[in-house]
């Protein structure tokens, strides 16, 4: 199997879904910028655990993502869900969304396809609308640096996947067409192994 075709397979939720996943519903602590209306985009939302949390907020929720194990859990809960590659052009309007969500969806993408995805999320954001996410972080090299293969800077084969580590000048030269308003260096626990993460939050 190609390392490209390992979200487009499902390989990760078929190795996932039963696993207990730990919360850490980070955004609860960003509340105050939010403004709880209008249409949020959760940008692979896997099993929708912050697409239940914008629910609660107030906002009309899309939930998107390539695999079909995660969203059959969504429809549990959201009957709006779509699935999509998001290397592709997203299927939305111009200006469709107040709201881009995309917690760990992002960070698997050579440098053009990211820079491509950020300018469709520009696009599909009203006019003062949010692009709110996280990815990982580059200390996360320390533990598989003897195993990974870099292709491009920051920009690494591991295993079966490819993976993008992020430090916050990264964050700052990818959203340079957007407002920065929020960048923060978080730790978290994830399927039982600390993560090291930078969660941002940013304004067209």
């Amino acid at each position: 199997m190609s390392a490209k075709d390992y979200f487009k397979n499902d390989e990760y939720w078929s190795k996932h879904i039963n696993k207990n996943l730990e919360e850490d519903l980070w955004i609860d602590e960003y509340r105050n910028y939010f403004n709880s209306k209008g249409k949020c985009l959760d940008l692979g939302c896997g099993i929708g655990q912050f697409s239940k949390q914008f629910i609660k907020y107030g906002y009309e929720v899309v939930s998107a993502d390539i695999s079909e194990i995660a969203l059959n859990k969504v429809k549990e809960f959201n009957k709006n869900i779509i699935k999509l590659d998001i290397r592709d052009r997203l299927p939305f309007k111009n200006s469709e969304f107040d709201l881009v969500f995309a917690n760990l969806s992002i960070h698997y993408f050579s440098d053009k396809d990211t820079k491509k995805l950020l300018l469709e999320i520009k696009r599909i954001l009203k006019d003062n609308g949010l692009f709110v996410g996280s990815v990982n972080a580059i200390q996360g090299l320390q533990i598989i640096e003897k195993e990974v293969q870099e292709i491009e800077y920051h920009f690494y084969e591991y295993k079966d996947k490819l993976m993008r580590l992020f430090d916050v000048n990264d964050i700052k030269n990818y959203l340079a067409d957007f407002d920065i308003i929020k960048i923060d260096e978080r730790e978290t626990i994830r399927f039982e192994h600390k993560k090291n993460y930078i969660i941002f939050i940013a304004k067209k």
